[in-house]
């Protein structure tokens, strides 16, 4: 059963992930506009639940144009870190949507998701 209500797009970007405890560096294996995946190397990660900034980094040449997130890491693997988004700052989401549609194989279906919950809330006692 599919859980994810949100596509996932390859993108071939590169971000940053930083918290309280360290930075990680390495390539977006895939974002939604909920969550990404970055792919990483080395020793430091986040613990599972840490809170941090995920930069996406659109134009390596140009540290500006920088799409930044707060995020929570939510699995953490020997090869990469899966995240969560908590807070997409309004000026950040416009680019995040053009970027998650320009990679998606239906653009259009992107535009639906927003209209639809994130998350289906289950009712005591319901299936």
């Amino acid at each position: 059963m599919q859980k994810r209500r949100r596509t996932r797009v390859s993108t071939g970007k590169e971000a940053t992930v930083e918290w309280a405890g360290g930075r990680l560096q390495g390539g977006l294996r895939d974002v939604s506009l909920k969550g990404a995946y970055v792919w990483a190397s080395g020793d430091a990660r986040p613990t599972e639940g840490e809170e941090g900034m995920v930069r996406i980094h659109l134009d390596p040449q140009n540290p500006a144009l920088d799409l930044e997130i707060r995020c929570r890491a939510v699995r953490v693997e020997g090869e990469g870190v899966a995240l969560d988004f908590l807070e997409v700052p309004a000026e950040v989401f416009p680019h995040l949507l053009r970027l998650v549609q320009y990679n998606a194989p239906d653009p259009d279906g992107i535009e639906e998701e927003i209209l639809a919950p994130a998350f289906r809330r289950e009712e005591p006692g319901g299936e």
